[in-house]
């Protein structure tokens, strides 16, 4: 409108925004903005673009890094899942088999007692870490599950309030 171009040309900044209007940062109409000036398309026509300008913006902007910041994490949890999996998988292997590991079967006759002895308390104490490693997994999955809904919550939440803030105060 002629108000806004007024406004321009005195002030050479934003009225609602402040932000300095220069030749690498010019002023722009915006297709389907809201201008008293006529033009071909039909205020519906407007409206919908808005809308779909908006909409576009949310997503692209704010939708993206949030899920590229969720994949980046589920690939790191999940990395560390399969870490401990094989860990925990090789030390069932010693548990479950400890003769194959410990002693081969070809000297079974010539096994020290102590040695036997002491290969049992090793199969005693990792059986104990492997109970106390299985619940601290069970604990951190429980816990995990208990952060992430109201993580996504905020996030969602974040997102919502960041639209509406942009809804009211549109920068260029």
């Amino acid at each position: 409108s002629n108000c806004i171009k007024v406004w321009l040309e005195r002030s050479s900044q934003c009225p609602t925004c402040r932000v300095v209007i220069t030749p690498e940062n010019p002023c722009r109409e915006i297709i389907g903005a809201t201008t008293n000036c006529e033009s071909s398309e039909s205020h519906s026509v407007k409206r919908r673009l808005r809308k779909t300008r908006g909409e576009l913006f949310i997503h692209s902007a704010y939708g993206s890094s949030v899920l590229q910041n969720e994949i980046e994490t589920l690939l790191k949890e999940n990395e560390d899942l399969k870490s401990k999996n094989l860990s925990l998988e090789m030390q069932l292997k010693t548990a479950v088999e400890p003769s194959t590991v410990l002693v081969p079967q070809s000297e079974t006759s010539t096994v020290d007692p102590s040695a036997l002895e002491e290969s049992a308390n090793k199969l005693r104490a990792t059986n104990d870490l492997h109970r106390k490693v299985k619940q601290d997994l069970k604990r951190l999955k429980e816990a995990n599950k208990t952060l992430h809904s109201p993580d996504f919550d905020l996030i969602q939440e974040n997102m919502h309030l960041k639209a509406e803030v942009d809804s009211r105060f549109p920068q260029k």
